[in-house]
């Protein structure tokens, strides 16, 4: 190394560092900022996620019902139960119909029990059936 490339390499060890200098507002105006970028960015990724959850829920019945349920008459059928689907949906959506009651309907009618996996019932019923008790 010549002692050119020193005398550079000390210059430029040696200089300051840029510094911002900000104001307590201007400060907190960024982070708001950058909070409502995050925000308004995790709202459409949610709006989509919700998007994609209600189609596939509203694909998986309608297609087992054309393929096991009403083979001949699917084409006359499926689009009031969609649109049916649909109206229930915006019922719950204003208010109209909870979830609890869509649940118990569902619980009555199905002779099934719909226990979220992350619940103590859940978390029972998958270690009975990995015990083999189920």
């Amino acid at each position: 190394m010549s002692r050119a490339d020193r005398r550079r390499e000390q210059r430029e060890s040696e200089k300051k560092k840029k510094t911002l200098v900000l104001t307590v507002e201007e400060l907190e105006r960024y982070q708001k900022q950058a909070y409502e970028r995050a925000k308004e960015e995790y709202r459409k990724s949610n709006d989509k996620s919700i998007e994609e959850i209600f189609t596939l829920m509203l694909c998986i019945p309608t297609n087992v019902l054309i393929s096991d349920y009403w083979e001949k008459t699917a084409e006359r059928k499926i689009p009031k139960f969609i649109d049916d689907c649909l109206e229930l949906y915006n019922s719950w959506t204003t208010g109209a119909v909870t979830m609890t009651e869509m649940r118990e309907l569902t619980e009555k009618y199905g002779k099934v029990r719909l226990v979220g996996l992350n619940t103590a019932t859940g978390k029972a019923l998958i270690e009975r059936k990995a015990r083999g008790l189920d």
